[in-house]
C-alpha cells in the first residue's frame, strides 16, 4: 500500500470540478492585406468598389480570378479583374470587409 492519503478517496462526496474547457478555435492564418477603395469618377457615374494591395498583386492570375468568383457568389454583385486589382460593381465597402475579414484578410477600413 502507497503512502498516499488520496489514494483512501473514491470520488463520493466530493464537490464537481470545474466544467471542461472547451478547446480554442482555430483561427484562420492571416493572408494579407486588402486596401478597398470606392470610385466613380471616369466611370460613366456607377460606383465600384475597387479592392487591390500588395497580396493581390503578388498572386497568380488564377488565385485573383478564384477570389473574384468567390466574392462574387458571396456579396451577390458583379465584378471583374482588371490588372491586378480587383472591381466590384457598387459600392460594396462594407460587405466586402465583413467577407475579407470572415476569410483571414485584414483590411484598411
Amino acid at each position: 500500500m502507497s503512502g498516499n492519503p488520496f489514494d483512501k478517496l473514491d470520488g463520493q462526496g466530493l464537490p464537481p470540478g470545474p466544467p471542461p474547457t472547451p478547446a480554442p478555435a482555430k483561427a484562420k492564418p492571416k493572408l494579407g492585406k486588402i486596401i478597398l477603395q470606392y470610385e466613380r469618377a471616369g466611370r460613366g457615374g456607377k460606383e465600384v468598389t475597387i479592392l487591390k494591395g500588395l497580396w493581390l498583386e503578388s498572386q497568380e492570375m488564377r488565385m485573383r480570378d478564384a477570389l473574384l468568383r468567390e466574392m462574387k457568389r458571396a456579396l451577390g454583385t458583379g465584378g471583374v479583374l482588371e490588372g491586378r486589382e480587383i472591381v466590384l460593381q457598387g459600392d460594396r465597402r462594407e460587405t466586402a470587409k465583413a467577407w475579407l475579414l470572415k476569410e483571414g484578410f485584414t483590411t484598411n477600413l
